[in-house]
């Protein structure tokens, strides 16, 4: 019997909240952090998204970020072990914030610090004339998995396409 593609019908139970009281992210001039470095590369520097990242919009991405996990049968992520990176000086994209997810600590640290990340989630805020879009990216490295979806502001959904290419 023929499988048929996956539907998101565990992910759609959630029901996150689109906005709160506290901005999205809490960062100060030029878009950094007011918290420690928790790790720096060439390329980004990495901090913990407690104090960062707004608990409701944390839940907002923690809920898409499964949608989409489970349409390409990626386990689930709860939004405990969480990043925030920004694009050094040396980066491709210098300034960039992304936000990175994990199924546990340990790949959390196995990703950051030691730079083995066979399965990988982020989203970044990608500015549309003067909203924001959330483009995300996932990939498993095993299954050469592949996976990119934008969000809008309003919350109309493209697959297989990052926020740069959405009009």
């Amino acid at each position: 019997m023929a499988q048929d593609k996956p539907t998101a019908s565990r992910a759609l139970l959630a029901r996150p909240p689109q906005s709160g009281n506290e901005p999205m992210l809490n960062l100060g001039p030029k878009n950094k952090p007011y918290t420690e470095i928790l790790v720096h590369t060439t390329k980004r520097d990495y901090y913990e998204c407690k104090g960062i990242v707004a608990p409701w919009f944390l839940e907002l991405v923690v809920a898409e970020m499964n949608y989409f996990a489970e349409l390409v049968e990626l386990p689930f992520v709860n939004g405990e072990a969480c990043t925030v990176s920004i694009g050094t000086d040396k980066s491709l994209t210098p300034g960039r914030v992304d936000l990175h997810l994990y199924t546990s600590q340990q790949r959390l640290t196995d990703c950051v610090r030691n730079e083995k990340c066979p399965i990988f989630r982020s989203m970044n805020l990608v500015r549309k004339d003067k909203v924001l879009y959330r483009s995300y990216f996932l990939s498993d490295m095993s299954r050469k998995l592949i996976a990119q979806h934008c969000v809008t502001d309003k919350g109309k959904l493209h697959s297989d396409t990052t926020c740069y290419t959405v009009p």
